[in-house]
């Protein structure tokens, strides 16, 4: 049972059509807020609002979604630029799309006595000096924690919410 509470702040998601190449300029010309700066970045930035995400568009094919609150608006916000990618022409179907990170901030409810944490767990690393939380990692796992005196978190590395429940629960049982 998870006795803390998380919100989720940042859904990190890649996007890949198959078998396109978009041209840039067309792309950067027609959404509109787009904006492709060849020099500077090799992709098109472009900003949504319902649901908010913002991506980079690549000309492989290729994109990546940042910023959506949850999976179903970041898939949401796919789903709305894939329509506007097929009102420009592409002949592009479902893309094949998957989560790579999300970003909770976490209230355990409790503090956290950080160097009793580090002095017994290996998996944690604290120095205060350099930065003043201290990160615990999950072992057989990508999660990882942000743990902060008050008892505040990030989570940051997991894939689902079940990730970031389970990764809790662990926090919870580990450090009790």
């Amino acid at each position: 049972m998870v006795d803390a509470e998380y919100e989720v702040n940042n859904v990190v998601m890649t996007v890949s059509y198959r078998d396109v190449e978009f041209d840039l300029e067309k792309i950067a010309s027609n959404l509109k807020g787009a904006r492709y700066e060849p020099e500077v970045f090799p992709g098109v930035t472009y900003a949504t609002f319902e649901p908010k995400a913002s991506f980079l568009i690549f000309a492989s094919g290729k994109a990546n979604c940042v910023g959506a609150r949850s999976v179903e608006d970041g898939e949401k916000a796919i789903e709305n630029l894939t329509e506007q990618l097929q009102d420009l022409g592409y002949d592009i179907g479902e893309p094949q799309v998957k989560v790579q990170n999300m970003v909770a901030f976490v209230n355990f409810h409790r503090g956290f006595d950080l160097e009793e944490i580090a002095r017994n767990f290996r998996s944690a690393e604290y120095e205060p000096e350099v930065f003043p939380g201290l990160v615990f990692r999950m072992e057989e796992s990508s999660v990882a924690f942000l743990l902060f005196v008050e008892g505040e978190g990030v989570c940051v590395g997991a894939k689902s919410e079940e990730e970031i429940k389970e990764g809790i629960n662990r926090i919870e049982e580990t450090i009790g």
